[in-house]
Parts: structure tokens; C-alpha cells; sequence
């Protein structure tokens, strides 16, 4: 993927730029920044946003800006733009009918996106996968995947998704021939996109919604047989026809181009039908979108055996089922059978040259290959399959509220749980504080005590001393005092008192 392909490239958005100069002013702004862009993130981004803006009109011109887009990623070693990438061309090649490359590039960005945990790419993929395999009529792998889609889209909140994969899973059912489960997903899908204002998903749901009105109309009926449904279709198919013309989606134009010409065929308005067959069959074929183009072949060969024009039946019939086999579209490959079964056996009793006797072998031999298609399309394990994927995804779901719910239940316990822990910490805590404010007055106290014992000890010890001081002094003064009284009573007994003394002095002056 080296200069040979930057020079592809280059001659590819020149020419895209001459087409879409007057048509999208955004195509042209793509391609100026593509032009200087540097070869980085900016410029993988800028190719896919073109490259999807060109594949409704040219989706090999897109697969082309697609590869570019891959290999630049590669060499940034961006998994997230390669993964991108690959989904991008997973479509692309879907547009042309490539279902098995589709489904290859599909699976490889699916392994990247989980790889990242991608769950709004792992959804988109899901959504793809989904897509290719209702194309290739196989109905329980194609419910798998749009219900994994859908689970994804409503963990993510993703509205534009819910409705996108809805109107996928109402696909499955109303191939399914259930149409009151279809209506009910189209329903559901048109009433978000119509809250999101996305007019084209609107438009696509409008047309799907026409599609199950359509579908049950039997084809023996009258219009006036099948009431109002026929009526309530064509309403439906020109709503979604005139808005799928103001965002010039040309694969929606085609598609409700031929279910306009659908309508028509089916009230024996062949020209008017064909009409419209033909402008779809344009369309699709300038697309280069296989599967459309072998669609609009197949009614256009289907009108062709009402008009009784059988030569020109088998050329479309032929060529319609050519296509079928190689993209691998089983559903379609089984009306074309049909058609060419009806064809031949019409044929062969038909006035109209050439007559061949091998006529009515080839229609048995066409609806032999019908009824197999059919039975392995519409087999009753199918139906099972398809029964078991919804009930899966009912039962997922309800299990998945159940589980939310009881999550929810627990964490409200767990806060009551909380709370009530936090207030019996914070009550610990209280009465830990309370407790150690206690202890420290109570040691407080009993220091106190210890130093008013010690203290009250010391006075005891004092008073005691006093006393025994007191005791020695009172003993000391009782001997003075006995000693006084003793040495007075000597005194006393020694000398002679005073009256004695005076009168032995008078004696004595006498004499």
C-alpha cells in the first residue's frame, strides 16, 4: 500500500472533487484538509468521515479512501483507528454484496475493540455482523448478534444505537413473516429516532414499517381484498421516500423506489411499476450495491411473467439469481427460484414460442431449489433458534434489572449499615473521649489524694513530733520544777524562817 495506491487515491478525490464541488461543500472541506493533513490520527479521521460520504454514491471509490485509511492507521500503530477502519470497509463491501469479505473485516475489528474494551465499537461490529447475516438469511445468527448489540446500546445509553438495533432486530422477524413482533420493534425504533430528530433513521424505519403492512397482504388478494394495508403501506414507503430524497441517501431512494413499484405491481399497475423498478435498478447498479441490483432484477423478471413476456422474465430472473449465488443471499436466491419455477411451468403451456420440452424440467428443478432454500431459511429449528436468542436476551435482561436491583437494595442496606456504623464509631468515640476525660481527672484526683495523703502523712509526722517535743518539754519542765520544789523544800528545811531570825535578833539587842 505505498505510492501506487497514494496515486489511486489522488486521482479518486480529484475526480471526487469535480462531482462534489456543487453537491457537498463538507466533501470538498474533507478534501482540502486531506491534502495537508499530516500523516497522523487527523488524517485517518478525515478519510473514513469522506470515505462515508462517498459510499452511498460510490463505495468502491469508498473502499479505496478505506484502505488508504487502514494502512495509515497501521503505521501509526493506532488499534482504535484500525479497528475503525476495518468496520468501515466491513460495510463498504457490504454495500456491494461482498458478505464474506464484509463478515472478515467485521470479525477482525470486533477482535481489536475487545482488545481495547471498546463496548460502543464492540456494538457497532455486533450491529454489522448482525446485518450481514440477516442479508444471508441466516436468522438466528443474525438475532445473536442485534440482540448483543441492543445490550450493549442500552448499558451505554446509546440512543441512536437502541433505535439502530431495534429496527435490525424487527428486520429478522418481519423475514420471519412475524409481523406483529416486527411492528412492535420498527414502533419502538421510529418513536427514539423521532425523539433524537435523525431523519435518517426515520426514514429507514418508515420504509421497514411500510415493508410489514406490505408483507401482509397476501398476493392472491385484491387491493380491495387486502383493506387498508396496501393503502397504509404506500403511505409509509412515499414518507420514507421523500425524506430518503432530502438527505440524498441513494441506497434508501432505491430501496423505497422499488417498494413504491412493489405497491404498484401488486395493484396491476404493471407500467407504473416497472417505472419504478427500473429507477431503482438504475440506482443500485450506479452504486454498485449487488444485492439491490439483484432485487430489483428479480421483480423486474417477476413483472415480466405477469406481462407475459417470458424471453425477457429469463434474462432478469437468470441474471438476478447469478448474482444471489455469488454474494451468498439465500432469501433472495429462494424468490428468484420460484419465479423461475412459475416462469417455466407458465412457459411450457403457454401458445408463446419457443416451445421446449425441457420447460416443465426446469421448473420442477426450480422449485425443488426453492423448497430446500426454503426449508433451510424457515426450518423449525430455526424458528427455535430464533425463539432461544430472544429469550436469552429477555431473560439476560430481566436478570440484569433483577441484578441492579438488588444492587441497588444492597447499597441502600449497606448505607443504612454505614450510617449505623458511623454513628456507633462516632458514639465509641464520645464515650472513648468521656472515658479517657475520666481517667485523666481520675488520675488528677488521684495524684491529689497521694500528695494530700503524703501531705496529711508529713503534718501527722509534724504533729507527732510536736506532741513528742511537747511531751519532752512538759517532762523537761516537770523535772525543773520538781528540782525547784526540791531545792526550796532544802532551802525551806536549812534555813531558819524569818520570824525566828528577828526574834533571835531582838534577843540578842536585849542582852
Amino acid at each position: 500500500m505505498g505510492y501506487k495506491l497514494k496515486h489511486i487515491l489522488s486521482c479518486i478525490l480529484a475526480l471526487a472533487s469535480c462531482i462534489c464541488y456543487a453537491q457537498n461543500k463538507k466533501t470538498d472541506s474533507l478534501l482540502n484538509l486531506i491534502k495537508t493533513d499530516k500523516e497522523d490520527t487527523n488524517k485517518v479521521n478525515d478519510l473514513n468521515e469522506l470515505a462515508w460520504l462517498l459510499c452511498n454514491g460510490n463505495s468502491d471509490t469508498a473502499i479505496i479512501i478505506g484502505k488508504e485509511e487502514l494502512y495509515l492507521a497501521e503505521k501509526q500503530q493506532w488499534k482504535k483507528g484500525i479497528a475503525n477502519s476495518l468496520g468501515s470497509l466491513g460495510v463498504y463491501n457490504w454495500l456491494k454484496g461482498n458478505y464474506s469479505m464484509a463478515l472478515d473485516y467485521q470479525f477482525k475489528a470486533l477482535k481489536i475493540d475487545e482488545e481495547l474494551n471498546n463496548k460502543k465499537g464492540i456494538a457497532k461490529r455486533f450491529c454489522n455482523i448482525g446485518i450481514v447475516y440477516w442479508q444471508q438469511a441466516d436468522y438466528p445468527k443474525a438475532l445473536e448478534y442485534d440482540f448483543k448489540a441492543l445490550k450493549l446500546a442500552e448499558e451505554l445509553g446509546d440512543k441512536n444505537g437502541i433505535a439502530r438495533y431495534l429496527g435490525n432486530i424487527g428486520n429478522v422477524y418481519q423475514y420471519q413473516a412475524d409481523y406483529p413482533k416486527a411492528l412492535d420493534y420498527y414502533l419502538r425504533a421510529l418513536k427514539i429516532a423521532e425523539e433524537m430528530g435523525d431523519k435518517q433513521l426515520q426514514a429507514n424505519t418508515l420504509g421497514n414499517i411500510g415493508g410489514v403492512y406490505y408483507e401482509q397482504v397476501s398476493p392472491h388478494l385484491s387491493p380491495k381484498e387486502g383493506g387498508e394495508l396496501p393503502t397504509k403501506a404506500l403511505d409509509y414507503y412515499l414518507r420514507a421516500l421523500k425524506m430518503a430524497e432530502g438527505l440524498g441517501d441513494k441506497n434508501s431512494i432505491a430501496r423505497h423506489l422499488g417498494n413504491v413499484g412493489n405497491i404498484y405491481r401488486d395493484q396491476a399497475d404493471y407500467s407504473k411499476a416497472l417505472d419504478y423498478y427500473f429507477k431503482a435498478l438504475r440506482l443500485a447498479e450506479e452504486l454498485g450495491n449487488k444485492n439491490e441490483v439483484a432485487k430489483w432484477l428479480g421483480n423486474i423478471g417477476g413483472l415480466y411473467i405477469k406481462t407475459v413476456k417470458f424471453k425477457e422474465a429469463e434474462t432478469y430472473l437468470l441474471d438476478a439469481l447469478k448474482i444471489d449465488k455469488e454474494i451468498g443471499s439465500q432469501d433472495y436466491e429462494r424468490q428468484v427460484e420460484e419465479k423461475l419455477s412459475e416462469l417455466y411451468e407458465k412457459w411450457a403451456t403457454s401458445p408463446l414460442p419457443p416451445k421446449n420440452g425441457e420447460y416443465f424440467s426446469l421448473a420442477l428443478q426450480h422449485y425443488k431449489s426453492s423448497m430446500l432454500l426454503k426449508d433451510t431459511i424457515f426450518s423449525a429449528e430455526n424458528k427455535k433458534q430464533l425463539i432461544k436468542k430472544e429469550m436469552n436476551f429477555e431473560f439476560e435482561k430481566k436478570e440484569a434489572v433483577a441484578n441492579a436491583e438488588h444492587k441497588s437494595e444492597l447499597e441502600k442496606q449497606n448505607a443504612v449499615a454505614e450510617e449505623k456504623s458511623k454513628k456507633q464509631m462516632l458514639f465509641l468515640v464520645l464515650v472513648s473521649c468521656i472515658l479517657i476525660l475520666v481517667g485523666v481527672f481520675a488520675v488528677f484526683i488521684l495524684r491529689a489524694l497521694r500528695i494530700t495523703n503524703k501531705q496529711k502523712q508529713i503534718i501527722e509526722q509534724q504533729k507527732e513530733e510536736v506532741q513528742k517535743q511537747k511531751a519532752l518539754v512538759e517532762e523537761h519542765h516537770k523535772e525543773v520544777m520538781d528540782s525547784i520544789h526540791y531545792a526550796k523544800r532544802i532551802q525551806t528545811a536549812l534555813m531558819p524562817r524569818e520570824k525566828y531570825i528577828e526574834s533571835s535578833l531582838k534577843k540578842l539587842m536585849k542582852k
